[in-house]
């Protein structure tokens, strides 16, 4: 298990994330509708490649997929960091998307499959929470350093230096042993099922489950809450600080809120139905207070949104098997891209013609309905484990 966090904590050492949004004001001219282009191009990519990639991963192995997966945030790091026109950005973004379709769900996969080889499997709710906590913890501290570094180096060698700890991803990923459990669960029946019924098969799957349906809708309202704070937060410290390092030191600030929610979920079992509800409870509440405060609520929206991660990810673990695993996370992926792609545009179209606040109120109200709907379903199945 440490070669997999320590290969989470690499690719979450990401130096840019702390100040993309300068560099896209200052150097491309490019606001939130402009950021809201930048993540329709992500999610499409999520949306139409997300699932082939894990069906491929499921087949021909995971940790090649990984490798592949790291190697293209290599190379959107140069093309980002060299780009001088939008066009350039999208480009750079497309790799940045190949990384996120290769590597999210078949890393999850990846790591529980390794806990099942050692018969430890009840571990996988602990074991992701550590993982996406030092994923985390490289996010915070590197965004933190971000406007440090952009002050010594530019804001195009802040995208350059990202590069080093990704050399060190590929390090450890070499290290990693694979685990042989996946090819010994019927990964023969895969292989003869082919690539369009396993695909179909992994939407079938997750539809006839009654537990990986309502992991799918609590997904969705996850994607609605996470969406828009991890893509368009900058500009509430924006619209606060005016500074780049103070941007850069409260962007890291989130990420170790992120890191507490996941330590926090470390602890003890959580089930996601009343999260839900204060979270977008407290997204609304941003947006009326429209000031400093606000900072203390974003907190808790973000805290909270690790800990229903975590949540749900261990619920779609435990209810899929092996040889299916990463395919059915990535169908419930692809159902909440499908639905968030035009709300992050409404999102970016708001912030833009009104105020980022205005788009921070409307998402609170979206996802306090759809919130509510899971409380009142999830309220029939009470039963539901998360582990």
């Amino acid at each position: 298990m440490p070669s997999l966090i320590a290969l989470n904590f690499f690719v979450g050492f990401v130096f840019w994330y702390g100040i993309e949004k300068i560099f896209l004001a200052n150097q491309l001219g490019i606001g939130p509708t402009g950021i809201a282009v930048i993540v329709t191009l992500y999610m499409v990519m999520t949306l139409t490649l997300d699932v082939p990639a894990s069906v491929i991963a499921d087949r021909y192995g995971r940790k090649r997929m990984l490798m592949i997966a790291v190697l293209c945030f290599i190379a959107a790091d140069i093309i980002l960091g060299n780009s001088q026109t939008f066009l350039a950005y999208l480009i750079g973004t497309a790799f940045w998307g190949l990384f996120t379709v290769c590597f999210t769900g078949i890393y999850q996969a990846i790591l529980f499959d390794s806990l099942k080889e050692q018969k430890r499997q009840k571990d996988f709710q602990k074991n992701d929470a550590w993982s996406r906590l030092f994923f985390m913890l490289g996010i915070a501290v590197s965004a933190i350093s971000s406007g440090f570094l952009a002050n010594f180096i530019g804001l195009r060698g802040v995208y350059f230096a990202s590069i080093i700890p990704l050399l060190c991803a590929v390090i450890t990923l070499l290290l990693i042993h694979e685990p042989t459990v996946h090819h010994d669960d019927e990964v023969e029946d895969v292989v003869k099922r082919g690539y369009i019924k396993h695909l179909l098969h992994a939407f079938t799957t997750m539809w006839q489950s009654p537990k990986l349906r309502l992991v799918m809708f609590g997904t969705i309202i996850l994607f609605f809450i996470q969406t828009p704070m991890y893509e368009f937060n900058q500009y509430i410290y924006i619209a606060l600080f005016k500074s780049p390092v103070l941007v850069g030191i409260f962007g890291g600030l989130a990420g170790f809120v992120l890191v507490g929610g996941f330590f926090i979920a470390t602890k003890r079992l959580f089930n996601p139905r009343a999260l839900l509800l204060l979270t977008g409870l407290a997204i609304a509440i941003v947006a009326i207070l429209a000031n400093n405060f606000s900072l203390l609520f974003l907190a808790f929206a973000l805290a909270a949104g690790s800990i229903i991660e975590n949540a749900l990810q261990t619920q779609l673990q435990h209810a899929t098997s092996s040889r299916t695993r990463a395919s059915v996370t990535s169908a419930v992926y692809f159902v909440g891209n499908v639905l968030i792609i035009p709300f992050v545009f409404l999102f970016g179209f708001v912030a833009q013609s009104e105020s980022i606040w205005q788009a921070y109120l409307v998402e609170g109200g979206v996802v306090l309905a759809m919130a509510l709907g899971y409380f009142l379903l999830t309220a029939r199945r009470v039963s539901i484990p998360t582990q």
